[in-house]
């Protein structure tokens, strides 16, 4: 079953598409403060959805649900897409389902800044924090999981899946499947698989 999503482009985004026909993401646009979220997410995906052609690649962005479940389409009205006064292109096409890798927009940053466990549960959030007390374990910095114990780095990591989970819904992390915002991963983007193209000025 094919997937209609949509992304945000520069223009070296879309010139690149547009030359050579295929678009994937690469390192070198990546923050050096991300690299281990975007590489945490990248096992991930090779897990889920299977390993790009080439292991130089990156994850390709895209929007499933830009705001609800009534408003999939990114609003071109807004700011924040790309820096203002910046030519964009709002690219709408079509993948098939197994080629892409739907996580949680709000949950992401926890991977993303390498930090901090998701719960499950109340009760299991106030469980974690005693079993760290009881190591005396009083926090750690963003991006520095490798100072913690082995078992807390692993179990920290296997509660980040859940953003991958479009069912959780817990009060203080995230928000019902209707109202998520829902984001789309995959290896590359296709000339061919582009159905509309919105060029616009960055808000």
């Amino acid at each position: 079953m094919k997937v209609k999503l949509w992304t945000i482009q520069d223009e070296r985004g879309w010139n690149e598409l547009q030359t050579k026909g295929i678009y994937t993401g690469k390192k070198e646009f990546i923050l050096p403060e991300f690299i281990k979220g975007y590489d945490w997410l990248r096992m991930q995906m090779e897990q889920r959805i299977g390993k790009p052609e080439s292991l130089e690649q990156y994850p390709v962005w895209a929007w499933y649900q830009s705001i609800d479940s009534k408003r999939k389409r990114p609003d071109l009205r807004a700011s924040g897409h790309l820096p203002s006064g910046e030519i964009g292109y709002r690219i709408e096409f079509e993948k098939e389902e197994k080629e892409i890798l739907l996580s949680d927009f709000v949950l992401w940053h926890w991977p993303l800044c390498y930090h901090d466990y998701i719960a499950g549960s109340e009760k299991e959030a106030i469980s974690f924090d005693e079993e760290k007390e009881c190591k005396n374990i009083h926090g750690f910095l963003s991006g520095h999981l490798e100072k913690l114990p082995p078992s807390f780095q692993t179990k920290i990591k296997k509660s980040w899946e859940k953003i991958f989970d479009m069912n959780f819904d817990l009060e203080y992390y995230t928000d019902p499947y209707h109202k998520k915002k829902i984001q789309a991963t995959f290896w590359e983007l296709k000339k061919e698989e582009i159905i509309k193209v919105d060029k616009f000025i960055a808000r």
